[in-house]
């Protein structure tokens, strides 16, 4: 049903639309660090996200989670963040459990709705 298309699809951001775990990870990260002009309920929950995500994956054994976020942080775009950023969101799970993880942390994605 819903669940499953969401796995096959990747993470729904609304419209029909789904990017990459990785991606959205990445997202979140633009939102929480370098968007100040965002609603203050978007960085507060990018926030949650990283959070939740970033500490998910360290407790499956990914070891790379502060530099990922002062990555992040610096607004680097390079292939090596891209890669950290994938292996954070592999360390998490499948993508049921990337979005259980971001559930969890309380955001509701465009399925909750």
């Amino acid at each position: 049903m819903t669940q499953d298309r969401v796995d096959t699809d990747g993470v729904p951001v609304g419209n029909g639309q789904h990017i990459s775990p990785a991606e959205f990870l990445l997202m979140a990260g633009f939102l929480a660090y370098r968007a100040p002009m965002a609603p203050i309920a978007a960085r507060v929950a990018a926030r949650r996200v990283l959070d939740a995500v970033l500490g998910a994956a360290a407790a499956h054994g990914f070891a790379d989670s502060d530099a990922l976020e002062a990555m992040m942080a610096c607004a680097e775009k390079s292939s090596r963040i891209w890669r950290l950023a994938e292996q954070a969101t592999v360390a998490v799970g499948d993508r049921v459990a990337y979005l259980r993880v971001i559930r969890c942390a309380g955001v509701t994605l465009d399925v909750d709705s």
